[in-house]
């Protein structure tokens, strides 16, 4: 695409849309976008044969507030984006507070060749992102960015080395149940249980390609194409926790 058309795109975009995911000024508007984010991705980009590489909240542009159409957030940025079935695992600039456990140990010349990044590491990285929105945010504009009042695993994951980062994300998917008790004040019950159902999907996932990663050669491609043929339904259970949270925010009247 020529410059003067993806200026034209990025200006088209930018009129319907209001700020990066951040920029939130409800819970609903940010749990919104992220959950038409994620529709957006199983029901376009997968059947593209595209991965993003990976989701971050600048990748995420938020929906006009009360829009009565969809999207209420859309996916921008694909500059590491590559093809399912030609996918090698890059080391992209991103920051490895988003990266995927498995895209971490990547950037390790040390670990052995992990497998090529896929659709799970995607929805990984979307789960940190809500991550820290939830225990990164007591409310709208309002991030906790002092060291010793935001929480320690979002420290770990942002600041430090790579090998630290991949071990505290590891432990943050040691145990199906996750503790919100940092969660602030500001989000919802609705919000917390979204955010514990998603950590309680994607964590047999994490460790299965943790194993898959260690012995990690072309025998293992099959055990690994099994686990992505559930990659659908894991997308689909996703996006009901997501609408069952906006349907509670919605009968609670939290906007």
């Amino acid at each position: 695409m020529e410059t003067g058309e993806r200026i034209h795109d990025y200006a088209t975009i930018n009129l319907r849309f209001k700020g990066y995911l951040f920029d939130f000024k409800t819970q609903t508007q940010a749990i919104a976008a992220m959950r038409d984010v994620l529709f957006a991705y199983m029901c376009l980009l997968s059947e593209a044969g595209i991965v993003p590489g990976a989701i971050t909240p600048s990748s995420v542009l938020l929906g006009i507030q009360g829009a009565a159409e969809r999207p209420r957030g859309v996916l921008v940025d694909f500059d590491i984006s590559t093809s399912t079935k030609h996918a090698v695992r890059k080391s992209p600039g991103t920051l490895k507070m988003y990266m995927s456990a498995a895209d971490i140990a990547r950037c390790d010349p040390h670990n052995h060749p992990s497998p090529p990044h896929d659709e799970m590491d995607d929805l990984e990285s979307a789960h940190y992102v809500l991550s820290e929105l939830m225990f990164g945010f007591k409310g709208p504009r309002r991030k906790l960015v002092v060291a010793k009042r935001r929480s320690q695993m979002l420290v770990e994951w942002e600041r430090e080395t790579y090998n630290n980062a991949y071990n505290s994300k590891l432990a943050y998917f040691s145990d199906e149940d996750l503790f919100t008790r940092d969660v602030p004040a500001y989000w919802k019950p609705a919000c917390k249980t979204l955010l514990c159902g998603l950590h309680r999907l994607l964590t047999p996932v994490v460790r299965k390609k943790r194993r898959l990663a260690k012995l990690y050669c072309e025998e293992d491609r099959k055990a690994l194409e099994c686990l992505l043929e559930g990659s659908g339904a894991l997308y689909q259970s996703a996006l009901e926790l997501f609408d069952e949270a906006l349907d509670e925010l919605k009968d609670a009247e939290v906007a």
